[in-house]
């Protein structure tokens, strides 16, 4: 047996290719807990930016320029939100099922909200809670009806849709 010249340790041999040792898995890349954290800040930023701009905006609002804004509002949101869980997330596709999860609860809630600021803007408390008391389920039946049931799945299915494919995208770039 040969000696090692010095300072020089033994190395032991290793498949080509490989360049870890045999036995042990690659290190993990991307964190799951870290895309939901950010996908929920930014979500919920989101929302409430969102019900900001009806709020700001429902008297010279029309149906359709509020159909249009929802559906800009739910790509600007799955960009947003899917950029950054694909950079957190890494290539690991598990990372993206909450974020875009959490796109659709914000383009729900910030339309749902809008509705109810505007109500408490134009009607102050009074209105909004005999509206609510009478009929709770209005934010809700708000965005089915106003969006026409079509862009309201249009919206979901665009924040949802439009995270992962996103964060698919900007995860496998992590590679």
């Amino acid at each position: 047996m040969g000696q090692f010249p010095p300072g020089q340790q033994f190395q032991p041999m290793r498949p080509p290719g490989y360049p870890y040792q045999p036995g042990f898995p690659p290190p993990r890349r991307g964190s799951g807990a870290k895309a939901f954290l950010l996908g929920w800040l930014i979500s919920g930023f989101g929302a409430t930016v969102f019900a900001g701009l009806l709020l700001a905006s429902y008297e010279d609002l029309s149906k359709v320029g509020l159909r249009v804004m929802y559906v800009i509002f739910a790509l600007v949101l799955a960009l947003a939100v899917g950029s950054v869980a694909g950079k957190v997330g890494g290539p690991n596709p598990g990372a993206y099922v909450a974020p875009a999860l959490l796109a659709m609860l914000a383009v729900f809630l910030g339309t749902t909200n809008g509705y109810v600021f505007v109500l408490l803007d134009a009607g102050g408390s009074e209105l909004l809670e005999a509206m609510l008391e009478h009929d709770p389920g209005s934010p809700a039946e708000f965005w089915w009806k106003v969006l026409k049931g079509g862009f309201a799945l249009l919206g979901l299915a665009l924040a949802g849709g439009g995270v992962f494919a996103v964060a698919s995208i900007v995860g496998k770039r992590q590679r």
